[in-house]
């Protein structure tokens, strides 16, 4: 088998008009082709290309998710305490937050677009979020008027950390796509485990300590806006120098590649898109109802002080952390049985946190906490590279926007379903809004296990 490189002159002929064009033909200068007709631009190191290593680039793409994260971790935390301050419902203190999560889930496949088109790059990107994720922050103080609120925190906030979330985790999955699974990963647990201390720093909080969030949002502007400062991606198809991408193609794996990239129209037509389209909705329906209901639930429990902060904590932990473990148990068990294994653990859990909340047992809160965080999470980088497997690498920014967009759909429904039951259940809303939750859950898991890999079926004309 003969692969061209960009020293090798061409050696086979052109393809006749009407025939298929042979996937060992030889590639353009400077790239290399795989067996399955796969282009990969080796040559330059990410030093040469943005001046730092890779593993710093992602490191600060990190970062900047991080900082963000308590955006949307920390709005349920927070919403006791705006309920006191402002003398909202907890139905009407939730509305800032369903309409945050339906403007940066919504993000997703605009901005992939804008990125594959050269409109819009990473840094740039993640600095201008910067400033709309920290006057969010402040207008939850500055103003007790419910609809600047859910402007200046749904709509301005929602903008600003989708901004930065969607161009850090592309950064990351770009500067390493010999592992896109294994290496974006550390994005989306960054994006909880930053909002940690935070989350629980507001449990322990009283209503007077909103004074702080402006400045708890100039803190993050800084540090969001200096990790996107000169942040890039590599240029497209880009390849380590390092690896040669045609043994990568042909090393044994659990989930092989894709036998052929597929368009969105093509990917959607098949029926796996609408799939993982529907596990995202239903999972982050199951993970956002969480966010928003459980402070609620714990702040009528009368759990000891700390106890609420602590189970919160776990809950956002436990998300972050099983992110990281899913990625990498995946790469072992693989990526569509863990995904089912960690959405039936979560919503089982679901089930039951209403009840250890009525018996005050802090310590069956954590453990609960810990699946139904994990349940949550990892929902996001699994369906991510189950679009990569399954539909290619092509066209693969524009198919996961479309996945991930569906966070929009989930986010009405988890949290605008919980302010709806909330509404109509004034007593018990919070526990209906959970079990509920679980449900979605359920119904997530069930979606996930009849997922299959597309095989597109060709035909010789007669």
């Amino acid at each position: 088998m003969r692969y061209a490189t960009m020293n090798s002159p061409p050696s086979a002929p052109s393809a006749l008009t009407g025939h298929l064009a042979s996937p060992y033909a030889p590639a353009a200068a400077g790239e290399l082709a795989d067996w399955t007709g796969r282009r990969y631009a080796v040559g330059r190191s990410a030093r040469d290309l943005a001046g730092r290593d890779r593993f710093a680039l992602a490191a600060r793409a990190v970062a900047a998710v991080a900082g963000v994260g308590v955006l949307q971790f920390g709005y349920g935390a927070a919403v006791p305490l705006l309920v006191a301050a402002h003398g909202w419902s907890p139905a009407a203190a939730l509305l800032p937050f369903a309409l945050w999560t339906l403007v940066q889930g919504a993000t997703a496949l605009p901005l992939a677009r804008l990125r594959e088109r050269g409109l819009l790059a990473p840094g740039p990107a993640v600095v201008a979020g910067a400033p709309l994720c920290a006057a969010a922050l402040a207008v939850c103080e500055l103003s007790g008027h419910l609809g600047v609120v859910a402007m200046g925190y749904g709509l301005l906030g929602g903008l600003g950390a989708g901004l930065v979330y969607h161009s850090a985790v592309h950064v990351v999955a770009a500067w390493y796509p010999e592992r896109p699974a294994t290496h974006a990963v550390p994005a989306g647990a960054g994006f909880a485990l930053g909002a940690v201390p935070l989350v629980a720093g507001i449990a322990l909080a009283e209503p007077a300590h909103l004074a702080a969030a402006p400045w708890v949002g100039a803190a993050l502007a800084l540090l969001v806006a200096g990790a996107g400062w000169r942040l890039s991606a590599p240029p497209p198809r880009w390849w380590p120098p390092e690896s040669d991408p045609r043994a990568w193609a042909l090393r044994r794996r659990r989930e092989p590649l894709a036998c052929v990239d597929l368009s969105p129209a093509q990917a959607w037509r098949s029926g796996a898109l609408p799939g993982l389209h529907a596990v995202v909705a239903l999972a982050g329906a199951m993970a956002l109802a969480d966010l928003a209901v459980l402070p609620l639930l714990l702040a009528r429990a009368d759990l000891p002080p700390g106890g609420a902060a602590a189970v919160l904590a776990a809950l956002v932990a436990a998300s972050g952390l099983g992110r990281a473990a899913a990625g990498r148990w995946a790469e072992r068990v693989g990526r569509r049985r863990i995904l089912v294994a960690a959405l039936t653990a979560g919503a089982a859990a679901q089930f039951a946190l209403p009840a250890a909340a009525a018996l005050g047992s802090v310590a069956g809160l954590v453990l609960l906490a810990v699946p139904a965080g994990i349940g949550g999470g990892c929902c996001y980088p699994l369906t991510r590279t189950l679009a990569l497997d399954y539909f290619g690498s092509r066209d693969s920014a524009e198919i996961q926007g479309l996945v991930y967009s569906a966070k929009a759909a989930g986010g009405l429904l988890g949290v605008g379903g919980a302010a709806a039951l909330l509404v109509w259940l004034p007593g018990a809303g919070a526990a209906a809004a959970l079990l509920g939750a679980g449900a979605a859950g359920l119904a997530a898991a069930v979606t996930a296990a009849r997922l299959r890999r597309p095989v597109p079926i060709r035909t010789i004309p007669l």
